[in-house]
């Protein structure tokens, strides 16, 4: 093989034979260069390819937390609304336990000043009406229920005030009536001896009688006049088995002569409740109930409170 080199300058042309060696050592030059250009290619499309996917993992890693960042959010979110609900539902049940208070207090204070049931029916539900609106109204917000239940926990409170102070001075009108003395001491029997001077039954002298006696039968009921607290009930000389009863304003009033006590000294008893069985004990001289009523420590006539 025979390769001609032209010269540029001179326009001689020159003619060069490479041996066999030369060839193989110029082919092998020419497969190397091949070989590694072909290298480079593939390392570049490697680490071509590496970056992309570098790039890919990042941006799913970005919108991962972005995903995690708006989970949490939302899940702030339901658990504060969840919070107002349940602080809501428990104001309104609050409201309800009290409404069924200020219910069960307005049936009482019917039932004492004996006011109708027609009138004021506090188990029905408030009646309420009007036209249907031409525009239905919005939903309301939390914050608007909120003003509400304020105001009508405002309301409740006002309106218990009211009941309470009602009710109390109902109960203390009842507590006064109750505790006044009136009325006679037995359900049946009749004034064997009045207030006031006869003659003693036993020595037949004049004598001042400090109370009034109302004869019956034995194991009738001896019924207190008026409700109080008991200070004796006892055996005590010629009273035989009494019952003293403290009613408060400096009155007191006593039952004597009685065959069985039916109370203790402190108990509290109610006006018209049976104290004791009727009988003859002590100075007697037949079943009889002896009644005195004692105002600041001086008896009075016990015919002015029948």
């Amino acid at each position: 093989m025979n390769i001609l080199f032209v010269g540029r300058h001179h326009g001689r042309a020159r003619v060069f034979s490479p041996g066999r060696s030369t060839l193989f050592a110029a082919g092998a030059s020419l497969a190397l260069m091949m070989a590694g250009a072909g290298w480079g290619g593939y390392q570049l499309a490697v680490q071509s390819g590496a970056t992309g996917t570098v790039a890919e993992s990042h941006m799913v890693d970005r919108w991962k937390e972005r995903l995690d960042q708006t989970q949490a959010e939302l899940d702030r979110i339901e658990s504060s609304a969840e919070n107002e609900i349940s602080a809501l539902t428990r104001r309104v049940g609050e409201l309800q336990a009290r409404a069924m208070r200020v219910d069960a207090l307005g049936q009482n204070l019917m039932a004492s000043a004996d006011l109708s049931g027609e009138e004021f029916d506090f188990e029905s539900r408030p009646a309420m009406g009007g036209p249907e609106p031409e525009m239905a109204g919005e939903s309301q917000t939390t914050t608007a229920l909120e003003h509400q239940i304020s105001a009508l926990e405002s309301r409740l409170s006002s309106r218990e005030k009211q009941l309470t102070l009602l009710d109390r001075l109902i109960a203390n009108r009842e507590l006064k009536s109750q505790r006044e003395v009136d009325g006679r001491p037995v359900n049946w029997g009749w004034t064997s001896s009045p207030y006031g001077y006869r003659t003693d039954p036993f020595n037949g002298r004049r004598a001042w009688h400090t109370g009034v006696d109302i004869a019956g039968r034995e194991g009738g009921d001896v019924i207190s006049v008026g409700a109080g607290v008991v200070t004796e009930a006892r055996k005590k000389g010629g009273y035989g088995y009494i019952v003293e009863i403290d009613h408060g304003d400096g009155y007191k009033t006593r039952y004597a002569h009685a065959k069985k006590l039916l109370v203790e000294k402190g108990d509290i008893v109610e006006k018209g409740q049976k104290i004791a069985a009727m009988g003859s004990t002590g100075r007697s001289t037949g079943p009889h109930v002896h009644f005195e009523v004692v105002k600041d420590g001086t008896r009075k006539n016990p015919t002015d409170f029948m």
